[in-house]
């Protein structure tokens, strides 16, 4: 079935859509009006082809939880609809109508400024942790806490957005036995080796994970295969944090303990710890970091190296080897650089793993990666597996997705 684009239509008589966000594997995100009110909100569209008994469950599931939460950490669910048909389209749409928060997400941020203080990371920490205990008082386990699900706003307040794999104790799992649910590199090991069974404990892990790579701009893990970092998290191999006072280390090692008995007990412990550490650094007024996002407007990078596509969009070389493809459902592996997570309409040309881009710290070279529709420098083929020198200027074709290679 063909891809709906919304852009210009109007749903329910209400929600105006103005223009597309971003897509994923799931859904196309789309910024909207809604003329009742008068504010702007975000239009979730699952991909029709996804539209089966199973998914629409497991969305289902999602407004069913965000309607129980309401917290000032996390998105607000304002309508949906479900396999609506719409004339305007002439077939059925399954969506939500979300809160549209202004601002960056976590990982844009840490990617953009790099480690964060202590008190900024802390306060940031403290108030996802007020968003899980709220989450938790349900009986909800959201399951993929990760800086990619988090928005801060201009005022500094963090988000938790993204309730797609929650689960709920009146919920029945979606999720096979086999089937690992979240993503990889912020789950604890209970929840690669059995992800039907977690509890909240899982989600307190999780933002360890988080607050390390605030405190860090890195992961507890450094690999990227599927096998090593899961052997890592279930043997707790997971590389000390440095560079912190001891009672943030103290606290961050608590969270991030292999077994869930000897790990963190609760949200509202988080909280408590998080109060401990800050009051003898002047108070427990964990109010808007403002800094955190004022100081950035929406094209500033770090200085460096960088990739940008034909509408503008500006991909950081943040690592020395980064591997470009695209993600898929089906498969646990997802590329340094997912050309389908960032929107790129002819990302279905690419690979899963297409090619890599990386350096010797003087020059930067890329690689196909025996790739489908190959990939191209300045029109010419790349032959697989032979590493070509990129210069200021040279535009590399991956599929079709075109981008240029600038030093910025």
């Amino acid at each position: 079935m063909d891809r709906v684009v919304l852009i210009g239509q109007t749903l329910k008589n209400r929600y105006r859509v103005y223009d597309e966000l971003g897509t994923g594997g799931a859904a196309t995100v789309y910024l909207a009006r809604d003329s009742a009110s008068g504010q702007m909100v975000v239009v979730k569209l699952v991909h029709p082809h996804l539209v089966d008994d199973e998914f629409m469950g497991r969305f289902m599931r999602e407004i069913d939880l965000l309607q129980q939460l309401n917290n000032p950490h996390i998105v607000k669910l304002y309508d949906w609809a479900m396999r609506e048909w719409d004339e305007n389209v002439d077939q059925s749409l399954s969506y939500i109508v979300a809160e549209f928060i202004e601002g960056h997400t976590l990982a844009d941020l840490i990617d953009t400024r790099g480690a964060f203080g202590e008190r900024e990371a802390l306060t940031i920490a403290r108030q996802l942790a007020t968003a899980l205990k709220a989450i938790h008082s349900r009986g909800v386990i959201h399951r993929d806490i990760k800086s990619q699900n988090i928005m801060i706003t201009p005022d500094g307040d963090a988000k938790l957005i993204d309730f797609g794999i929650a689960k709920g104790k009146e919920h029945a799992t979606l999720t096979a036995p086999s089937h690992f649910a979240g993503t990889l590199h912020y789950a604890p090991a209970e929840q690669i080796l059995e992800s039907r069974d977690v509890d909240h404990r899982a989600d307190l892990y999780s933002l360890g994970v988080v607050l390390y790579e605030m405190l860090t701009a890195s992961l507890p893990i450094k690999a990227r295969e599927f096998g090593t970092i899961a052997s890592k998290i279930i043997a707790g191999d997971l590389d000390p944090i440095r560079g912190v006072s001891e009672d943030v280390e103290e606290l961050v090692n608590y969270m991030l303990a292999m077994r869930v008995t000897e790990r963190i007990p609760s949200a509202q412990a988080v909280i408590e710890h998080i109060d401990s550490i800050l009051e003898p650094r002047g108070g427990t007024d964990t109010g808007p970091v403002t800094a955190l996002v004022q100081t950035i407007s929406p094209g500033q990078l770090k200085r460096g190296p960088i990739l940008i596509s034909d509408d503008g969009k500006r991909i950081p070389l943040i690592a020395r080897d980064m591997v470009i493809g695209r993600s898929h459902p089906s498969d646990p592996h997802i590329p340094d650089i997912d050309l389908q997570d960032l929107g790129f309409e002819d990302a279905r040309t690419a690979s899963r793993r297409h090619a890599r881009i990386f350096t010797d710290g003087r020059q930067y070279y890329v690689e196909d990666l025996d790739s489908t529709n190959g990939t191209r420098i300045n029109g010419e083929d790349l032959e697989p597996n032979n590493p070509i020198r990129i210069s200021e200027g040279d535009q590399l074709e991956i599929g079709r997705v075109r981008l240029v290679f600038t030093r910025s």
